[in-house]
């Protein structure tokens, strides 16, 4: 075999609620239970519902995704990217940049950005890693190779 997957394989054995996402990232189907969902924002798994995430709390060290889609009311399958190329909210006012390291910021659901990898217990709030420069504003995303500790 090549190593290539194919994607009949992938659903198989991730199960029918997990797929790739035309931005590139691997998604895995959660309830939401973060209101009305906002594609980019932060997420963790739920503590009060199962098989649900939450937005990440500020300075969260325990993100598990990035919500794909905009608009799934609570108690709703959404699709959650845990993989690959997302687009991540900034928080608002900071500006993205090549190659910085990505991780939860202190507005919950929120990324920053630093250009040097940071102290052992901030690094526990990694993302992944910027792949564009984008100016600072509000509700920007920008797109992150994600991946989490």
């Amino acid at each position: 075999m090549s190593g290539m997957v194919s994607y009949e394989l992938f659903t198989t054995k991730m199960g029918s609620g997990s797929g790739f996402t035309s931005d590139g990232g691997i998604y895995q189907t959660f309830i939401n239970n973060t209101g009305v969902s906002l594609k980019g924002t932060i997420v963790s798994i739920s503590t009060t519902v199962d098989n649900a995430v939450d937005i990440a709390p500020a300075n969260s060290q325990m993100p598990i995704g990035v919500i794909y889609e905009s608009g799934i009311t609570n108690n709703n399958p959404v699709k959650v990217v845990v993989y690959g190329k997302a687009q991540v909210l900034l928080k608002n006012g900071e500006a993205a940049s090549n190659g910085y390291w990505c991780g939860v910021s202190d507005v919950a659901g929120r990324m920053y950005q630093l250009s040097l990898v940071p102290s052992t217990t901030e690094h526990n709030r990694e993302i992944g890693h910027s792949l564009e420069v984008k100016t600072s504003g509000t509700n920007i995303l920008s797109y992150v190779q994600v991946h989490f500790n």
